[in-house]
């Protein structure tokens, strides 16, 4: 090969090298859409849920007809997320004794009431309207937990308050249209808001 044909496969290989390169980063920087801080909450909120579904002393009335817990994990174009939360939470195997059964769920598809319990609604992207905290509230009694800052005073049931410890943070009024009652104890280290 001359010169000349190596240059031009060189300059090919240096541009599809470039492309590879480009399209890496790319990748890498929109894998994940979510702020680290957003992501340490996500995996927080994971080993938070069960002390506030456990805490709930109407837990057993919340089970499907085969005895599980069923816990949707809902995200706004954000399946990543989603998948890590979901992950985390079949991991735990059983949540107060009960086994779990995991649904992902996308804010784009249809939001209708489920005709089986829904023991959580967990949150696992930012900006999630708080309309449809309200609707699973009041058309399914569903616990609606959320790690993300504000989601509680927004009408989440449960979520994180963090300051130099991380406690279950709950919306009392929320949480009586939902007909979730918290033993005495959990309700003593929880950090209360009410509307």
């Amino acid at each position: 090969m001359d010169i000349q044909g190596r240059r031009l496969l060189k300059s090919f290989a240096d541009r599809h090298v470039w492309l590879l390169f480009t399209v890496l980063v790319f990748k890498t920087c929109f894998a994940n859409s979510l702020w680290p801080e957003d992501v340490q909450r996500l995996n927080v909120g994971i080993n938070v849920l069960p002390a506030c579904l456990i805490a709930d002393l109407a837990l057993s009335k919340k089970l499907t007809p085969s005895g599980k817990l069923r816990i949707l994990v809902l995200h706004k174009n954000d399946y990543a997320s989603a998948l890590s939360v979901s992950e985390g939470l079949l991991a735990l195997k059983t949540i107060g004794g009960y086994p779990i059964e995991i649904v992902i769920l996308s804010t784009s598809e249809r939001q209708e009431p489920y005709n089986t319990r829904v023991a959580a609604l967990f949150i696992a992207s930012p900006g999630i309207k708080p309309e449809i905290f309200n609707n699973w509230i009041r058309h399914n009694q569903t616990t609606v937990f959320s790690p993300f800052t504000g989601d509680v005073e927004r009408g989440a049931i449960a979520g994180l308050y963090v300051t130099d410890r991380i406690l279950p943070y709950i919306n009392i009024s929320q949480a009586k249209r939902a007909g979730v009652i918290y033993k005495p104890f959990f309700l003593r280290i929880a950090k209360q808001y009410d509307e």
